[in-house]
């Protein structure tokens, strides 16, 4: 008898510490440690989509704690936060319990906010709660303001065709005859398209027959142009402008005969006179050779009387001349 009860008291025994240890691992695996001591916190949110018990609590990055239990009441739902009592000296009175996510495919979790209260939060005590949309939620802002803009866009794109849909129908027609008066001209013209294909295919043809010809003619202009180079040329050239250029200075400042007679307006006037002078005695002495001879009582032959007269004008033609210079 004895013994039987020895035995169940032990299997009794046995299975409560099965059943300890079953709970302890279910709260370890839920977040929670038994072996610490813990501080509660209650935060109420509008909506909490998304958010799971056991999730992690974190205070700058670092775990201190995880959602023990969340209930929904009435137009709220409340969230039972866990926190180490360790990390309860680090949260001021005044910090908020936000919930957000991790990543873009992460669960969310609750992060606390420090706030810049002097006293920190005590045991039992409710937290200010809010949610940050995160990066998911931003971007489904942004995707339904884009998606409204893209819709007024389309529509105002849809109301423009339709007012001028007369003048677009009138557009398209106009293209279409364009094109065909183009297929009609390239019909048209075929031929003479085709010939001037022909001809460049046979000029290429004919170059390139001819390229030794070609090659020849490239390799003398060479040669031509070494030989004039290696003759001085250039420099021979650039002598003989120089020259002309003195020349040409020569004049321009009034050298010599041909510098004076195209400077000095004086001396081409004269010249130009005694030149008019000459021509008018020789037009005289032509038609009244008889004005010019003197007559004696002992006569003079014509020939002596012409010499005369030719002599007589000669020697006014250098006087004139004379006086010109």
């Amino acid at each position: 008898m004895n013994m039987k009860l020895r035995r169940e008291f032990k299997i009794g025994i046995f299975a409560v510490i099965v059943i300890l240890v079953s709970w302890w691992g279910i709260k370890w695996l839920g977040g929670q440690n038994l072996l610490k001591r813990t501080q509660t916190y209650y935060v109420y949110f509008d909506d909490v989509t998304g958010l799971m018990e056991s999730a992690r609590v974190n205070l700058r990055g670092v775990e201190v704690g995880n959602v023990q239990t969340i209930e929904l009441l009435g137009d709220n739902v409340m969230v039972e936060l866990s926190v180490e009592s360790d990390y309860a000296d680090f949260i001021p009175a005044n910090s908020i319990a936000e919930i957000g996510s991790t990543g873009l495919m992460g669960g969310q979790e609750i992060f606390i906010i420090q706030g810049d209260s002097e006293a920190r939060i005590a045991d039992g005590a409710t937290m200010e709660g809010r949610v940050n949309a995160g990066l998911m939620g931003l971007l489904a802002d942004k995707g339904s303001s884009l998606i409204d803009g893209l819709n007024t866009t389309i529509e105002g794109v849809n109301d423009i065709l339709g007012a001028n849909s007369a003048n677009i129908e009138a557009l398209v027609a106009h293209l279409e005859s364009m094109t065909a008066s183009i297929d009609s001209l390239l019909a048209s013209s075929k031929g003479d398209i085709e010939g001037a294909v022909n001809d460049l295919s046979t000029f290429t043809s004919t170059l390139a027959a001819n390229t030794d010809k070609i090659e020849s003619m490239i390799s003398s202009l060479d040669t031509f142009t070494s030989d004039v180079a290696e003759a001085d040329f250039v420099t021979k050239l650039d002598t003989t402008l120089a020259s002309i250029n003195d020349i040409v200075a020569s004049l321009e400042s009034g050298q010599g005969s041909v510098g004076m007679l195209l400077k000095d307006a004086e001396l081409y006037n004269s010249l130009n006179s005694a030149g008019e002078n000459l021509a008018l005695l020789l037009e005289d002495l032509k038609a009244n050779p008889m004005r010019y001879v003197h007559f004696s009582l002992f006569g003079q032959s014509e020939e002596k009387i012409a010499e005369k007269a030719a002599k007589r004008a000669e020697r006014e033609a250098k006087r004139a001349a004379r006086k010109a210079e």
